[in-house]
């Protein structure tokens, strides 16, 4: 938890620093809904349907079309296993963005971040156990700006965790790959 703050703070400082120096032109401010897709790389995890909120911004450097920015965001999704075994998992972390404006309405930009994750497993038998882990999330998105206050948007992403058990057992890395739509509130 530590590192996805740590970086997530000096991600926004970095941010907010070049667009205060005048490197980026004022940006849009959002806050952003999303409904994904989550598939695991293992043989066992079924898909599920997951949701994210968070906020970020997006800036231009000078007068080009070169979008930078970054986004806070909090996820949820439950597996439910054919054992009868459910997983409770949220996740949480902080991107940066890098892409380009096209017609100055659509948004084509790379995601690069650090996410942590909490799953909570029930098992059929009644026990439970909590597995946490971080890793680097990597990705594309597109958005298109449907109004000035308003955006629609598509984002595939992967994202690497190394899981370790509540005692402390190590579980090794595990992917989840997402791909889903948001809408963007601009201000």
């Amino acid at each position: 938890m530590k590192k996805i703050l740590g970086t997530t703070l000096v991600a926004m400082a970095l941010a907010s620093g070049a667009m205060a120096s005048g490197i980026t032109t004022a940006g849009d401010a959002f806050i952003q809904g999303t409904i994904y897709n989550t598939e695991a790389d293992t043989g066992s995890s079924p898909s599920t349907t997951g949701y994210q909120v968070g906020f970020g911004g997006h800036g231009h450097f000078g007068d080009t079309q070169v979008l930078f920015g970054g986004a806070i965001n909090y996820g949820y999704q439950s597996f439910d296993f054919a054992s009868g075994t459910t997983n409770d998992m949220s996740t949480y972390g902080g991107e940066l963005h890098l892409g380009y404006t096209f017609i100055d309405d659509l948004d084509v930009f790379g995601i690069v971040g650090y996410y942590g994750t909490s799953m909570d497993y029930s098992f059929s038998d009644g026990s439970s156990d909590t597995v946490t882990g971080g890793g680097v999330r990597y990705g594309a998105g597109i958005d298109y700006k449907i109004w000035e206050h308003l955006s629609l948007g598509v984002e595939y992403t992967v994202t690497d965790y190394d899981l370790t058990a509540d005692e402390g057992g190590e579980l090794g890395d595990v992917k989840f790959t997402n791909i889903g739509g948001n809408i963007k509130f601009r201000f």
